[in-house]
């Protein structure tokens, strides 16, 4: 289930904009200085299994996926929505009767929320999220 959204995520934001870095909270970065921009991807799971009324309980993973998007604060808020419009193309592809899994789960996005601004005074980066809930078989 993570390395399906983690890929969709990739390939939507590298695909719309090949200079944004994606960042993902399982593996080591660096932190990307102060005029780059960057994707910061967190995948949280809530529930990892379903019992079912009889017999064995079966996989289903449900959880969320949070983005957070960095861009330098004097490009303006525009380059953040279009990070974030790439972010959740790439998050609902996943959901396209044409998706193709490679990784034996069937993700699906549900709720999509933001980008919600976040605003620290004296950060290099605007920052804005993006939150999905999803479930994956």
């Amino acid at each position: 289930a993570r390395a399906a959204f983690e890929t969709a995520i990739n390939t939507a934001v590298t695909n719309a904009d090949a200079t944004v870095s994606v960042v993902f909270d399982n593996m080591p970065f660096t932190t990307p200085g102060k005029t780059k921009k960057y994707v910061l991807v967190t995948i949280n799971f809530d529930q990892s299994t379903v019992q079912e009324l009889q017999g064995a309980s079966i996989s289903q993973y449900t959880g969320t996926v949070q983005c957070g998007i960095f861009t330098p604060k004097d490009k303006g808020t525009a380059v953040a929505s279009a990070i974030a419009q790439s972010v959740i193309d790439g998050l609902t592809s996943v959901n396209a009767s044409n998706y193709t899994d490679t990784y034996s789960v069937t993700p699906r996005a549900s709720q999509v929320t933001g980008p919600t601004a976040v605003s620290e005074e004296n950060s290099s980066h605007f920052v804005s999220v993006v939150r999905c809930t999803f479930t994956a078989v």
